[in-house]
């Protein structure tokens, strides 16, 4: 059944760009986990497919991304059986190794998807007042807790303004998950980011909310 849904939903006419194919794969993936009920789904698969890997060969690295993506792994991953999963685990590991080229790389890359759609579906500028403020100076300030912080600003990962702690996750998610390969942080990504930042933006005058710049977990 989750085959056929898979070829359907994930795999549309060949015509499509590749950037279309990953979109609605990643559809069909959010689909899933809140139809099932299912926010571990990668953790689980992921956890799963780590412990295959370790037990086929074992003393492997710690590293998750160096371990996903060894020589040894490519000829285990989408392969060999996910153990006491059920079979469309491995169906849905064989379509984002197709289209994502490694699981880790889908699992990131769904959790900015996933942030990214609740903004389309329910944004929050209706309820921020935005002000027309220009100043070339960046600012500089301390949020005790990001995650209680209303404001909402512009960034390069998202078309529309998000709030402080959706943006420093999508920061976090592309340059240290995807650009420095660390995989780890996925599995507790909503825990890592709250507390205490320090942050930087600007106001330009071409956009009505700040720009974020920088940003720093204290």
């Amino acid at each position: 059944m989750y085959t056929n849904v898979i070829k359907n939903s994930a795999i549309p006419l060949s015509s499509h760009h590749q950037l279309t194919l990953q979109t609605n794969f990643l559809r069909f993936i959010d689909e899933h986990i809140h139809l099932n009920d299912d926010n571990d789904f990668f953790a689980t698969l992921v956890s799963t497919r780590i412990q295959t890997i370790n037990h086929l060969m074992p003393l492997q690295t710690d590293n998750l991304y160096q371990c996903i993506t060894s020589d040894y792994a490519q000829e285990i991953n989408g392969i060999v059986p996910l153990e006491k999963l059920d079979p469309y685990y491995i169906e849905i590991e064989k379509q984002a190794i197709a289209l994502f080229g490694n699981i880790l790389y889908c699992w990131a890359e769904y959790e900015s998807y996933s942030i990214i759609q609740r903004v389309i579906k329910h944004p929050l500028t209706k309820n921020n007042t935005a002000h027309l403020i220009y100043n070339d100076e960046d600012i500089t300030e301390v949020v005790p807790q990001i995650e209680e912080d209303k404001r909402l600003f512009i960034t390069p990962y998202c078309d529309l303004p998000i709030t402080l702690s959706n943006a420093i996750t999508l920061k976090t998610i592309e340059n240290f998950v995807k650009k420095k390969h660390c995989y780890e942080l996925l599995y507790f990504l909503a825990m890592a980011i709250n507390g205490e930042y320090v942050i930087s933006y600007q106001y330009d005058k071409h956009t009505l909310f700040p720009k974020l710049l920088t940003s720093a977990h204290l």
